[in-house]
């Protein structure tokens, strides 16, 4: 598995813009998030690496209603937990993260694009779409 280390800041995935990025976010888990600033609960970003690996992340005990950091990070531990068992270098920048600033987040959000466009194939992109229809939540992943 490819670690991540290959997309560094001057790739092309750090040239993705805010809409560009929303839309493909909105699209891929069927949300309605207006900001990049909301997907700082680490939904979105687990949802991602379940659908690319299901089997590495503990989706079931993601907390899709997070709102209060300590939420926030346990989400956060469980898509890290995902990295160190895909053998990933790339640790997340909670504490940043979770702040819900603007620049932090589209910097990852902008990271993950790039991976998944690197990684995902049509098994995941039939996964996650199985799985965005199955979820707890109506088919809604997180606020």
């Amino acid at each position: 598995m490819d670690n991540g280390e290959s997309i560094g800041v001057v790739s092309a995935a750090y040239f993705v813009g805010r809409t560009a990025l929303l839309q493909w976010i909105n699209e891929l888990a069927q949300l309605n998030y207006a900001k990049i600033e909301q997907t700082s609960n680490g939904v979105f970003a687990c949802h991602v690496f379940d659908a690319l690996y299901p089997d590495l992340i503990r989706f079931d005990k993601v907390k899709f209603e997070a709102k209060q950091p300590y939420e926030c990070v346990h989400n956060y531990k469980i898509l890290q937990a995902c990295f160190n068992r895909a053998k990933m270098k790339r640790m997340v920048d909670v504490e940043k993260l979770i702040k819900g600033k603007y620049q932090d987040n589209l910097e990852f959000m902008q990271w993950i694009k790039a991976y998944y466009d690197s990684h995902a194939s049509e098994e995941a992109l039939t996964t996650t779409a199985a799985r965005v229809g199955k979820s707890s939540r109506g088919g809604r992943l997180g606020r």
